[in-house]
């Protein structure tokens, strides 16, 4: 098991989207948060990760061309990428390690 923070607002908009999307496991997970702080087991930190991909993955097929290395870059993606990054994560740094 291993302790983590996440701002409460973030706890909250996961709690939210667990309740919306019916994800019974997520929301139990999330709602053990202490003011932000968890103490996970190695799989819940792999379904909290998931909710990053879904999120990121989501970002990445509105604006499909975010990335300056594709060959139809475009730089209003790019920011609309990014923004939606920042909606759902924020100024935060994800310490989640890849779990196996």
């Amino acid at each position: 098991m291993k302790e983590y923070f996440l701002p409460v607002p973030f706890c909250e908009e996961i709690l939210a989207y667990s309740k919306k999307e019916k994800l019974t496991e997520l929301e139990q997970i999330i709602s053990k948060h202490n003011n932000g702080t968890l103490n996970l087991e190695e799989w819940e930190t792999a379904i909290l990760l998931n909710v990053a991909k879904v999120w990121r993955l989501e970002a990445e097929l509105k604006y499909p061309f975010w990335n300056d290395e594709h060959p139809l870059y475009n730089p209003e993606h790019e920011d609309k990428f990014m923004d939606a990054q920042e909606e759902h994560w924020g100024k935060i740094a994800m310490t989640f390690p890849e779990a196996t």
